[in-house]
């Protein structure tokens, strides 16, 4: 069994290889070990604290394999964006230019700096070792953190979102960041993201243009970057667009990378979950596939596993229960794969 399940500082020297795997792919999976156990620490706290409304918490989940006890993918969510400092993008404008004396009107497609999206709940850090990437378990980071934020609603906006990293090469040099960045920030595009995920986001206001930028005047392959989601990341894009989510009128500051939204009452996982009380025996050979999830006393726990459900009773077989560390009569959320 491959179970999503909230990080332990257990997990640190794993997710240390596996930070150093995603590279510049995943900023907020940072390389580094102090930011790892602070992210680690905080999302410990998160899970166990009686919240009524979002916001600083985070949680941090990661895919392992039960019987190993191997770190193989990871996940997390920042429950309010904006909470510690305000959560920058650009913002895709058209600006109007006119003269009734020339008769001419223009329309300009402009990139204005903006926190609108500061309260969002921002889906983050998706990563998945390359054995996975053609399995179920993908999916499993994606939905099993969608499921959690569907049936603890308190902990979350009503507004999600998913950065997804835009274009960059193996060598860390990101075309939008080299023709737009680089004029107002002197450092190289791995630096600038590494700094945005371990320091407090204050220096992009300081640095940053705000008047908006021209994009007729970006060199043409700033501009084709610009919206552009990298091509390691089209698995991630591809499950939050089966959800519901959309690539909205903002884009990543660093690399131009699309930011996918949507209003969290309109996501299918969202209105077509379900509660069910948990029974153990055999299940049919041909029984549909179930994303499951449920609550224990570390955070909230899923997996996907044939079942049988009739009504508000779910039927697993016993072995897989055991292995999940579930018991008969026990609530668990599930929605059909």
């Amino acid at each position: 069994m491959i179970i999503l399940r909230p990080a332990r500082l257990s997990d640190l020297s794993q997710l240390e290889r596996l930070a150093k795997e995603s590279g510049t792919m995943v900023s907020t999976l940072p390389d580094k070990k102090e930011s790892l156990v602070r992210k680690i620490e905080r999302s410990v706290a998160s899970f166990a604290q009686d919240v009524v409304t979002p916001g600083e918490e985070s949680y941090f989940f990661v895919l392992e394999e039960s019987l190993t006890g191997q770190v193989v993918g990871t996940g997390a969510i920042n429950a309010l964006s904006g909470y510690r400092a305000p959560f920058y993008a650009f913002r895709n404008d058209m600006l109007i230019h006119s003269s009734r004396e020339l008769n001419v009107h223009s329309r300009v497609h402009a990139l204005s700096l903006t926190h609108d999206l500061s309260d969002h709940s921002n889906l983050c850090s998706f990563y998945v070792v390359a054995s996975l990437l053609k399995t179920l378990y993908p999916a499993l980071i994606t939905l099993g953190r969608l499921l959690y934020m569907s049936v603890e609603q308190q902990r979350f906006t009503n507004e999600w979102m998913a950065v997804l990293p835009g274009l960059c090469d193996e060598k860390g040099r990101a075309p939008f960041w080299e023709h737009v960045g680089r004029k107002f920030v002197g450092l190289n595009y791995d630096e600038v993201e590494f700094l945005n995920n371990t320091k407090e986001s204050t220096f992009i206001a300081e640095l940053m243009p705000h008047y908006p930028l021209y994009v007729p005047l970006f060199d043409e392959e700033a501009q084709l970057a610009l919206g552009m989601v990298n091509p390691k990341a089209e698995l991630q894009c591809n499950l939050l667009s089966g959800q519901g989510f959309e690539p909205d009128k903002y884009v990543e500051i660093f690399d131009g990378g699309p930011i996918l939204s949507a209003t969290r009452s309109t996501l299918s996982i969202w209105q077509e979950h379900r509660q069910a009380t948990l029974s153990l025996g055999a299940v049919p050979a041909d029984a549909e596939l179930h994303l499951i999830g449920f609550n224990t006393d570390k955070g909230f726990v899923a997996f996907i596993s044939p079942c049988q459900v009739k009504g508000d009773k779910l039927k697993l077989e016993s072995a897989v229960a055991k292995q999940v560390g579930l018991k008969s009569k026990l609530k668990v959320w599930h929605i059909a794969l």
